[in-house]
């Protein structure tokens, strides 16, 4: 995941006015924050609910749910802009 957010905020923030640039930062921060601990709170409640029939299966139900959300993200790629606009020389 570290390895993609670099890129997703040029992305993402892009095309944000410099005046909306410190609210458009810390709405993103503050978004990406909120999913990550939405989405280890839905793997820790899916891996608890399965535990009951092994571990085992508790950690391959826990993975399905990870492989299906990243499936997921990958579809929503598309809807990401192909590229950051161009930086505006000072």
């Amino acid at each position: 995941m570290g390895t993609c957010f670099g890129t997703v905020y040029d992305v993402t923030v892009g095309d944000i006015e410099p005046a909306e640039a410190g609210s458009a930062g810390g709405s993103l921060n503050a978004v990406q924050q909120l999913a990550n601990a939405m989405g280890a709170a839905a793997v820790t409640t899916v891996y608890f609910a399965a535990v009951g029939a092994g571990a085992a299966h508790a950690l391959l139900v826990s993975l399905g749910v990870v492989g299906a959300a990243v499936a997921l993200c990958l579809c929503l790629v598309r809807l990401l802009p192909r590229a950051a606009p161009a930086e505006q020389g000072h």
